[in-house]
């Protein structure tokens, strides 16, 4: 079910968007299959409505479970811009899962954390988003996030993030890419943690381009492995324009690594 009833002076709509998803599951004994990489994700939206709240195919868990969840959307008629988007939802338990991997603590809790996301186009070129996994029980915060993004365009982009997993992590990331003029571009990225007061990844990087090639190239320090230990790696890629890329997909690279960035034109 979607409402929309119009603003006063028709050029905005707001949408209301109610969600409910009713989803059974029945136990199965799997303590004898062996478990190669499946793990309990992030809880999030998305994670909310799906059928196994297992990632990988070594567990299937059961489920007598209700989630509901609402959604609302404030854009422009004309444009189809979106100025606003809040989402809030829970899981309601009508039995206890029973499966459970090796590691995994069981918390016997009649509902899952409240879960909400706002996504707020502030102004022309600024996006703020915030999200917030809610114990009810504890009342507190078990996980939070919040992003500003100044993106002009795809090619102009700067990202300040702070993300806090309680008892796990706490990390701020900062990341750019930017023209300083036409033929130059530069890009960098720094991933800190606050808890450890250190940084998990650090990248700075150019571009070079002319009428005929452009030339990438990226210097990465980064935490490999759960052990803290660290590597180093370089991209380089010259694109013949019209033609092939020659060397490490460099601009691959920078479009995961920058949040709204694209290289494409």
């Amino acid at each position: 079910m979607v409402l929309r009833p119009s603003g006063s002076d028709g050029r905005n709509t707001m949408t209301l968007e109610p969600r409910v998803m009713y989803l059974y599951v029945p136990y199965r004994n799997q303590d004898q299959l062996p478990i190669f990489d499946t793990g309990v994700p992030d809880l999030d939206w998305v994670q909310l409505f799906r059928d196994n709240r297992y990632v990988g195919a070594d567990r299937v868990g059961d489920a007598n479970q209700v989630t509901t969840g609402v959604t609302t959307r404030l854009f422009a008629n004309e444009s189809g811009v979106r100025y606003l988007s809040a989402t809030l939802g829970q899981t309601f338990y009508i039995d206890t899962p029973r499966v459970a991997l090796p590691d995994e603590v069981r918390r016997g809790r009649q509902s899952s954390d409240l879960m909400a996301q706002l996504d707020l186009r502030a102004f022309q070129n600024w996006n703020v988003g915030m999200g917030v996994q809610w114990d009810r029980r504890d009342n507190r915060a078990q996980r939070s996030e919040v992003r500003v993004q100044y993106r002009p365009n795809g090619e102009q982009v700067v990202n300040v993030g702070y993300r806090f997993q309680r008892d796990r992590l706490e990390q701020a990331d900062v990341s750019a890419a930017w023209p300083v003029s036409p033929q130059w571009r530069l890009y960098g990225r720094m991933l800190y943690s606050l808890r450890d007061d250190n940084a998990i990844e650090e990248f700075a990087g150019f571009e070079y381009g002319s009428c005929c090639w452009n030339l990438r190239a990226v210097a990465r320090r980064y935490v490999s492995n759960r052990t803290g230990e660290r590597d180093t790696g370089i991209f380089v890629q010259l694109e013949l324009k019209g033609l092939s890329n020659v060397g490490t997909a460099a601009d691959a690279f920078l479009e995961r690594a920058i949040r709204g960035y694209s290289g494409k034109p």
